[in-house]
């Protein structure tokens, strides 16, 4: 048996098992690498197409559609077809590994400003292979995507050589067939390679296919492009910075021999350059707008001289590069802090603010200066917008594709359908984006405003913003929140001729305010001329839970006419919170499609989170052999992807528009049947009938492979003296251990042969290890091993508060479901425990960085000896989390990246790595040890990192609550295990850097924590200096030269004064400064929280009742951490649900009480109740609680006689009906029983 120590403190471990499911090495194959695909293409066969198994997982299922031209509903009515410029993002999708497959993370790249981008290059993807979710959203957008060959610099090698050669050489017919059946738009090339014995021969080989592509593309793809990068000429040797001389021209190509456009390096910004390209373009009959002029987003450049200012004066396109594993709007998008759905909104502030404007609003012209940033508070940046129009392609014939729109970007926490709530599993798959808003949020004052005196400056008006909390499909959507007198808000750029019969559907949700609403529609022959339709009334009674769908005919008005802008006006609006939910534009109806064919289904992994699986199908069509077949062929929109558990119902795990698909943490019954299959239906082009679902043939074993978790897990986190607690395998299916609990040595408590440990309470407060003998996952087995957490159990006196903990809930006196009427008043009542006290004051890191000037610590070099110690409690972990730095933020890239010494820890692995660096540039020395460390959330831990500096070298040393931690492995040069014997001369220094709390940096997240005591020493700590640091408040300990406690207030400039010496310490965040990476520490209001329950302190823990009742008015509450009370009336009849949380600086507890069921009010015009039933209204639906068995009939006529709604049911016991009526009014409901009226009523529905 083996044995295992760990250093922690708390309550739980969360090891890489327990973080989300996602896509993983071979769940996919690519099929090849980027330079094998010559050699593929040349041996693919249309007759034959199939590349793997996973072709389904490439090729593009939506024709590439195509943009139009509409001035009247442009911005900048300035900018015309010679001027607008064109973009090509030459940019990496996401992560190398996943690039755009379908994934199980929810924080995944779904790039939605497609108006302004007119080509992607996906810049990590190999040439001839691209992911079909990429192609499907990029296709109805109308922007082609094309593959890259990642051609290193210099001399051409023998790999790519033949490589060139075997593509220039494939027979056109071939290749144009090839990228039509795959739907690729288009071949990349990173060239700056040199020829240096073929002259040329090569290039110009390339650059005849292309041209002969090109041709052959014509007719098939009109969105085709190639592109060149601007550094290998004709003559096959690099020449970077010309522009369009005699020496590239014919790898651009003259008018009837395009080749490719070209992409300039990142010198390109003179005047004579741009004029004489704009010039020598026009002497061979092409546009010069598809010349782009290189923007190295990472790198800064061009570094010097104009950059925008130039550029806007010339018909040269953008290119933006940069960088070359994930592009630089989502690579650090964690400015922010690391929550996934705070890193989704700062990509989304970022992409939003470089392409429509820092404003958001393209109607802000701000003024175009030279900046290259793209942080998320980038205020004022031009943006994109000002030099090129947002594009539209939404111009179709209604009559073969409806325009449906659910504003989902293609990524979730959760899945719904129909506003169905279908699973709560992230996911993200860019291909089922949905048509987004054209110019992003045009607000305006009056229609078509385009003057920045049209948008409300005086602190009013609305604003708009993407959510991932609520959705009518998908997991997003967007939300119109603010005030505003009358506002509009431009959503789409359309050309649809529309006819009289189209339906046009609005729906949205009104999750607070009031305001009065209509859809404004312009046609293309006087986009003057509003016509409205009204949606929301401010009088109306709205309801946060409920869609609300508004329908209109398209007449006479509109009919034959073509529908040039879609806008919403707002009126009136009061604190509004409007989330939308459907604009779509229907013409008759569209048959169902027909039942998928499946191919195959696989079992990925299966694990407590769930299964992973993987669905390939084919649709019935009539296409050849190796042509394309588009989902509009197969009459179909996208599809539904469906799991099953036994004979359990269905789950519909998500949909997909690619005929492949990807299941991901599917929900598993661990009680139910041990096998699953997959499935999938095909839903109609107007969203309204779907096939039968088709299901894989083979049931897979769910727990044949099952991916054992051995987290554990307290009921606490926060225990107190003689409190009874448990600690549990969180995994259900987990093997039994053997547990033991140990004070000082001396085994306390015991559990063997068990699942969990019980304990009745601990007396003495302090630390207790957990001892347990179990199986665990080593090296893909399951072994027994004895795992020792030391210090996982804290007991912490009363004194200093507890977590709140609700013992009782009560509803009028009752524990269980009421009934009351009407605007009764209901009392809730609860009982807690003793939760208040006062103990030591910290501060929230909140994923900003705690830092001090090292000038102000005395340390002039990181050879000194010094050590630095603090309490911290981490809230949660997202990912590699930054803990202590050393590091000058405003000097240049990478160093003020880098710095002088970094940490990051790894939650999924536990390892703390330590790097110090020499000052040198690329290829530093660079000095790596590592630690096993199991940072616990929730629970406090002593941190010291001591520095054994000799004035010339230093080494590094850590320790955990006192004690040294475990040394696990080391890289300086070579690589080895435990602590590195060698020392490590620290030259990288600068005399600004900052020592750093959570200082974060690229790629890694700050802390989400609460830090207490800082102790700043001026020598290296022993061991048992660090254990007697962890308690001591003596301000005279030998060696220390800062200490802050937080229990004084920091100064007007928000910084805490040191209780001893001069240095002062401020909480602040990383305002970007002008070059990537540059920014400075600006301090701000820090907040305060309970510290370590182990340090003396005045800081008040308080318990606070916060209670929640949807559609209840709350008329009173008061409480404590013992015992509280409110009263709440409820207008309407329904089911309703209170729930209660308390909650205090150590943590919270949350409690529902369900339900409270409000009757209707028992007068014939509003309701009824009988014995064994009730009859009432709320809005247009109708219900009907029955309370006895029996054979029922329910039939709804209007007051004229006419049936209108009718439902037959057969009832055991109790069973509730709802019938939704289509229209408002009065309506009489006739009951039967057994064949015999029970209760005829009349109701109103509004």
């Amino acid at each position: 048996m083996k044995k295992l120590n760990l250093l922690l403190l708390g309550c739980f471990l969360a090891p890489s098992t327990l973080m989300a499911q996602e896509l993983k090495e071979g769940y996919i194959s690519w099929g090849f690498e980027s330079q094998q695909f010559p050699n593929r293409l040349r041996n693919w066969s249309k007759t034959n197409p199939k590349i793997n198994e996973d072709d389904n997982f490439f090729i593009s299922r939506v024709k590439p559609k195509v943009r139009f031209r509409n001035p009247d509903t442009q911005v900048r009515t300035n900018i015309t077809a010679e001027n607008d410029k064109r973009l090509i993002a030459w940019l990496p999708w996401n992560v190398p590994s996943k690039n755009a497959l379908p994934d199980g993370v929810f924080d995944s790249e779904v790039f939605s400003m497609w108006p302004y981008v007119t080509h992607w290059g996906d810049w990590n993807c190999g040439l001839g292979r691209i992911p079909a979710a990429l192609l499907d959203v990029a296709h109805k957008n109308g922007v082609p995507v094309s593959s890259v060959a990642g051609i290193p610099w210099g001399g051409l090698e023998s790999g790519w050589k033949t490589a060139l050669e075997t593509l220039s050489k494939v027979e056109i017919d071939k290749a144009a067939a090839y990228m039509n059946y795959y739907g690729y738009d288009g071949f990349g090339y990173n060239s700056e390679f040199s020829e240096y014995y073929s002259r040329g021969r090569v290039t110009r080989g390339v650059r005849d296919f292309h041209v002969n592509l090109n041709k052959a593309m014509k007719s098939l793809n009109p969105i085709f492009e190639n592109v060149w990068y601007d550094g290998t000429q004709e003559n096959g040797n690099i020449s970077f910075d010309q522009g369009l001389t005699d020496n590239n021209k014919s790898i651009f190509g003259e008018a009837g021999k395009e080749a490719a456009s070209l992409f300039f390096n990142y010198n390109w910004n003179h005047s004579w350059l741009l004029q004489e390209s704009v010039d020598k373009a026009k002497s061979i009959g092409r546009d010069p707008l598809y010349i782009y002029a290189g923007i190295n987003m990472q790198g800064g450049e061009p570094r010097s001289g104009s950059r925008w200012t130039l550029l806007k004066n010339y018909p040269i396109s953008i290119g933006l590069w940069g960088a070359h594993s994930q592009n630089m709007f989502f690579e650090s998008r964690g400015e922010k802090g690391s929550d996934p759905e705070t890193k989704q909104r700062t990509y989304m502030l970022r992409t939003e603010r470089w392409f429509s404007s820092g404003s958001r609003n393209p109607v802000n012209n701000l003024e175009i200066d030279n900046s290259l940033n793209y942080n998320a508070d980038n205020f004022d940046f031009a943006g994109m917008s000002s030099m090129m129009t947002a594009r539209s392609s939404m111009s179709w014939n209604l009559a073969e594709e409806p325009f449906i729109s659910y504003f989902n970007l293609g990524n979730g926490k959760f899945f719904n359908y129909d506003g169905e709530r279908k699973n709560d599993r992230p996911w993200a798959n860019v291909g089922v984006q949905d048509y987004l808003p054209t110019w992003r949020w045009w607000f305006a004052k009056k229609l078509l405003g385009r003057e920045p005196i049209d948008v409300p400056d005086d602190g009013t008006g609305l604003d708009a913003e993407f959510v991932w909390d609520d959705a009518y499909l998908g997991g997003s959507t967007v939300r119109i929140f603010g005030n505003t007198p009358k506002e509009y808000l431009h959503l789409f750029k359309t050309d649809f001729e529309l006819k009289a019969g189209d339906k046009i559907t609005f729906r949205y949700k009104v999750k607070a305010g009031k305001s009065d609403a209509s859809l404004v529609l312009l046609t293309k022959d006087n986009v003057n001329a509003e016509n409205d339709y009204k949606v929301l009334n401010v009088s109306d009674e709205t309801d946060e839970d409920k869609w609300v769908e508004k329908t209109f005919t398209v007449d006479g008005n509109l009919a034959n006419k073509h529908l040039a802008l879609v806008a919403l006006k707002m009126e009136n609006a009061n604190n509004l919170n409007l989330y939308l939910g459907e604009f779509s534009i229907v013409r008759g109806t569209f048959e169902k499609p027909e039942m998928p064919q499946v191919v195959s289904t696989a079992l990925l992994h299966s694990a407590q989170n769930g299964v992973d699986g993987k669905i390939i199908f084919n649709m019935p069509n009539d296409k050849g052999p190796g042509e394309p077949c588009y989902n509009t062929d197969v009459k179909t929109s996208l599809f539904k992807l469906w799991a099953q558990q036994g004979n359990e119902k269905p789950i519909l795990m998500g949909v997909t528009t690619s005929w492949a698909g990807m299941y991901y943490s599917v929900p598993v019954n661990f009680e139910g049947e041990g096998t699953i299959k997959f499935g999938v239906s095909a839903v109609s082009l107007d969203m309204k009938q779907e096939s039968d679902i088709a299901w894989g043939t083979e049931q897979h074993n769910i727990f044949n492979r099952y991916d054992y978790s051995d987290e554990i897990k307290a009921d606490k986190s926060v225990i107190k003296p003689n409190e009874e607690f448990t600690i549990a395998y969180v995994d259900p299916r987990h093997e039994v251990g053997d547990w033991k609990i140990e004070h000082n040595g001396v085994v306390v408590k015991t559990s063997n042969q068990s699942k969990k440990i019980h304990v009745d309470g601990l007396s003495a407060t302090g630390f207790y290890d957990l001892v347990l003998t179990g199986k665990v996952n080593e090296n893909g087995l399951r072994t027994d091993k004895e795992v020792r957490y030391s210090n996982y159990i804290q007991i912490t006196s009363e004194a200093v508060g507890a977590v709140p903990h609700i013992n009782s809930l009560t509803a009028d006196n009752q524990t269980t479901s009421i009934e009351v009427l009407p605007n009764a008043q209901v009392t809730m009542k609860y009982e807690g425990k003793k939760a208040d006290g006062s103990g030591s004051r910290g501060i929230k890191t909140l994923e900003k960085p705690v830092g001090v000037k090292v000038s102000e610590l005395g340390l002039a070099n990181n050879n000194q000896p010094w050590s630095l110690a603090f309490w911290v409690k981490f809230n949660s972990f997202s990912g590699g989390t930054q803990i202590i730095d050393m590091r000058s933020p405003g000097i240049g890239w990478p160093q003020n990246n880098w710095g002088t010494m970094w940490s990051t820890y790894d939650p999924n692995t536990g390892i703390y790595e330590l790097t110090l660096r020499a000052r040198n540039g690329g290829g530093s020395p660079e000095y790596k040890q590592r630690w096993k460390v199991d940072f616990v959330p929730g629970a406090w831990t002593h941190f010291t990192l001591a520095m054994n500096g000799d004035g010339s070298t230093t080494k590094p040393m850590l320790y955990i609550n006192g004690k040294q931690a475990e040394a696990t492995t080391w890289s300086y040069g070579t690589d080895g295990t435990g602590l590195c014997p060698q020392r490590f001369a620290n030259n990288g220094w600068w005399d600004s850097n900052i020592l750093g709390i959570s200082l974060g940096r690229h790629q890694t997240a700050a802390m989400n924590a609460t830090i207490d005591d800082v102790k700043f020493y001026n020598k290296y700590l022993s061991e048992a200096e660090a254990t007697a640091s962890m308690m001591s408040t003596n301000p005279n300990e030998a060696g220390l030269k800062a200490y802050w406690d937080f229990e004084n207030n920091a100064d007007g400039d928000y910084y805490f004064a040191s209780k001893v010496g001069d240095a002062k310490l401020a909480h602040g965040e990383l305002r970007a400064g002008q070059g990537e990476g540059v920014s400075a520490l600006i301090p701000d209001e820090p907040t305060y929280d309970a510290g370590s329950p182990f340090v003396s302190g005045n800081f008040e823990v308080k318990t606070t009742a916060e209670w929640t009742a949807k559609k209840a008015t709350i008329v009173s509450h008061e409480g404590n951490d013992l015992a509280g009370s409110a009263k709440l009336t409820y207008a309407k009849p329904g089911d309703y649900e209170v729930t209660l949380t308390l909650k205090n600086a150590h943590g919270s507890d949350t409690r529902t009480f369900k339900v409270i069921k409000v009757k209707a009010d028992p007068t014939g015009i509003n309701g009824t109740e009988a014995a064994d039933m009730k009859v009432y209204a709320i809005d247009r639906d109708v219900l009907l609680d029955i309370e006895t068995a029996g054979n029922y009939l329910v039939q709804i006529y209007s007051t004229n006689g006419q049936l209108v709604a009718g439902k037959s049911l057969s009832v055991n016991g109790s069973d509730n009906v709802r019938l939704h009526l289509g229209a408002q009014g009065v309506y009489i409901v006739n009951v039967k029983k057994d064949g015999k009226t029970l209760r005829t009523v009349k109701l109103i529905c509004r």
